[in-house]
């Protein structure tokens, strides 16, 4: 009787186990855990038509294509666009607290100057960070210089980020 109770047992375990690695690949791929949510997926096509990414002053050009997709490690969804420009950096900045405002972009954070400190980890280095609501969460959009990171001097990017657990940033 004792080795039939033990058998049983041992077998509930693996049961439980199997069980239990199951949930946990599933919550993995579902983006519960890990990744990306099926929402999230779907919400980068919204991001990447959105107005703010076509505008754009005078004296600048896109760049490449846009861009969008949804960050498997952070979990969320993004879109973007570059451009190159001719005229000043202030007058980009100046030009998208315009531009954002009108489309309904709140300005959460200003840094004109975002360099990271030698040495230090670039974590945000948006000169400019908006916030909206968009499509049932909060997005936010980027100006941001790849000069800052001693990248092109003469090209600064647009990018939108958002995620339905809140897990985006500028």
């Amino acid at each position: 009787m004792k080795l039939k109770a033990g058998a049983a047992v041992v077998l509930l375990g693996a049961g439980g186990m199997a069980t239990l690695a199951a949930t946990g690949v599933w919550a993995l791929s579902s983006g519960l855990l890990y990744g990306c949510t099926e929402a999230d997926e779907e919400l980068a096509p919204t991001l990447a038509s959105s107005s703010v990414l076509d505008a754009h002053p005078s004296r600048t050009r896109p760049q490449d294509e846009r861009y969008s997709g949804c960050d498997e490690d952070d979990g969320f969804a993004y879109a973007g666009q570059s451009y190159r420009f001719t005229t000043s950096r202030a007058d980009v900045l100046t030009f998208y607290r315009q531009a954002a405002t009108e489309d309904g972009w709140r300005l959460e954070s200003a840094n004109p100057s975002p360099s990271p400190a030698p040495g230090d980890l670039a974590v945000d280095i948006s000169a400019l960070c908006f916030e909206k609501s968009v499509a049932g969460t909060t997005a936010h959009l980027a100006v941001w210089f790849p000069s800052d990171l001693g990248d092109s001097s003469g090209d600064y990017g647009l990018e939108i980020t958002a995620s339905h657990d809140g897990t985006a940033w500028c």
